[in-house]
């Protein structure tokens, strides 16, 4: 992103939160100065709502674009609009909120999310309400657990699943992540200790 005193606090988040609470991941993302810069983050103002990184939030780093995946066009938009108002100051490097560009109406979300309405305010207190609200009520769909499960699947053990992987391995996993209120780390015990990671079948599977 051209600034490589964001670069450096980007990599330390991911770093730092790899084996953690994906909440507190996800959360410290979405006001992190190289994605509001990547992803156009600080563009996003209540009279130009700039859906890039709402789309993304969606679409790759929580229930992804499955067939199980019901979020909508709306859901993106009123994502955007609850994510206005956060900028970058590029003198000292560091994320601020300006409430002035903050869009302060209520937010109603699709059925895939219950139906949720998530009260607007002015503040950064209750921009950063806003937001815990909304990561909440990602993080309570089923397809979100399940979809982090799949790529953390994918990545260390093969890159197709099929039904038998779906309803065995992913959907175990996937409880486990949900019982221990997004805590990676038992997730990865439970998946790089399993017999099934030690199975030869899944032996030089990845390139």
């Amino acid at each position: 992103v051209f600034a490589p005193a964001f670069t450096y606090q980007y990599l330390q988040t991911l770093r730092n939160g790899s084996l953690g609470n994906f909440r507190d991941l996800i959360t410290e993302i979405t006001k992190n100065g190289a994605m509001l810069i990547y992803l156009n983050g600080y563009l996003n103002g209540r009279t130009a709502p700039d859906e890039n990184y709402a789309r993304e939030l969606q679409e790759l780093f929580t229930v992804g674009k499955g067939e199980n995946s019901g979020y909508t066009e709306d859901d993106v938009r009123e994502a955007a609009r609850l994510l206005t108002g956060w900028k970058i100051d590029f003198i000292e490097f560091n994320v601020f909120f300006a409430p002035w560009d903050h869009d302060t109406g209520d937010k109603q979300f699709s059925s895939f999310y219950g139906n949720r309405v998530i009260r607007g305010g002015s503040t950064q207190a209750e921009a950063e309400r806003e937001l815990d609200e909304l990561i909440d009520m990602i993080l309570s769909t089923d397809e979100c657990a399940k979809y982090l499960c799949r790529r953390l699947y994918q990545f260390f053990v093969y890159p197709f699943i099929d039904d038998w992987t779906e309803n065995n391995i992913i959907s175990d996993l996937a409880e486990t992540l949900r019982n221990n209120n997004y805590e990676i780390k038992p997730v990865m015990y439970q998946l790089l200790g399993s017999q099934h990671f030690f199975d030869e079948i899944n032996h030089g599977a990845l390139v």
